[in-house]
Parts: structure tokens; sequence; C-alpha cells
């Protein structure tokens, strides 16, 4: 079973991700293949951009949404390949697959899929000090085209309360299909 964790930065799609690998999935996470398909196509991002520094590239790209499409036309064929090597590698096992842009990248091999949702006002408050806020609210604009899609789970408050909605989903979908 291959299940993808997809929602906006910050709504905690990486507790949810690691709730599955308690239980034995083999964990992809396209934002580190994001890193390295960056890493691979470091000529042309410098030839592009002028600079090769992610810092800088994030305050050119969240700024101007025809930078970003730029950038994404670069890194994502990348990624995806990446991502194809990485599903090979792990075939016949259990998956799960965070990915904030799932649907901008196109991912199609998901037999499930959870949308983490939280309220803006928590997204601000667990990004505060990674980001100041202009570049938030850049960020946020530029993942609007991130919809929620499958089982949608509200992370607005605990741990404890995350967990009890993700064992009601593991028991009702992965344990039934077993």
């Amino acid at each position: 079973m291959i299940i993808c964790i997809t929602g906006k930065i910050a709504t905690g799609k990486s507790t949810v991700s690691q709730f599955f690998v308690n239980r034995g999935f083999e964990y992809i996470n396209v934002d580190q293949l994001g890193h390295r398909a960056f890493e691979m196509n470091l000529e042309q991002i410098r030839k592009t951009f002028g600079t090769t520094k992610r810092s800088e590239i994030a305050h050119i790209v969240f700024k101007d949404v025809e930078k970003l499409k730029i950038l994404e036309s670069i890194v994502h064929p990348t990624m995806m390949e990446l991502l194809k090597e990485e599903l090979e590698s792990k075939s016949n096992k259990n998956i799960v697959i965070e990915a904030a842009i799932k649907r901008r990248l196109g991912i199609n091999c998901c037999d499930l899929t959870i949308t983490v949702v939280s309220d803006e006002k928590n997204i601000k408050e667990r990004l505060k000090g990674r980001y100041d806020e202009e570049l938030i609210d850049k960020i946020l604009q530029r993942q609007s085209d991130i919809e929620p899609e499958g089982i949608i789970v509200t992370n607005n408050s605990s741990t404890e309360d995350l967990t009890s909605k993700l064992e009601e989903i593991y028991s009702h979908y992965i344990l039934k299909k077993d």
C-alpha cells in the first residue's frame, strides 16, 4: 500500500508520516527529493537565478510566481525521476510519501491520500521564528493550489488528538485491507 500525505506547510505532515513509519511503512519525503534535485541541477539554477543559495532562491521564487514556475520546471522532472527510483527500490512494501505539492507534481501512485489541514493562525504560530511573517504569507499564497483531497485530517490541537484520528484511519483503511 502507498499512502500519500499532503497539505500546506506546518500542518503536521511529518508527524502523520511518522505515525505510519512507526507501523512499518517505508518513508519517502518529497521535500528531501527536492533538495537532491536542487543539488543535481545547480548549474542550471545558477545560470537562471544568479545564485545557488537556497535562502536567496526562496526569497526570489516566493515573491514572484513566474520565477517559482521556472524553478519548478528545472527541479520537478528530476524529483519525479528520484521518486520513481525510490518507489522501485521499495516495491512490495508499504510506503508513506510525504508530498506537500503532490498534485502539482502529478504524483498519482497513491492507494490512499491523507490531507493534513490546520487553521492559518496555527500554521503561522508553528512557523514563527523560522520565517518572517511576510515570507510566511507569500509561501501560503504559493500553496493555494494545495487543496484537500482524500481523507482530510484537521490538526489544530494536540499530538494526542492527531494520533487518535490517525489510529481510526489506520484501523479502518489499513488493518481492514490486510
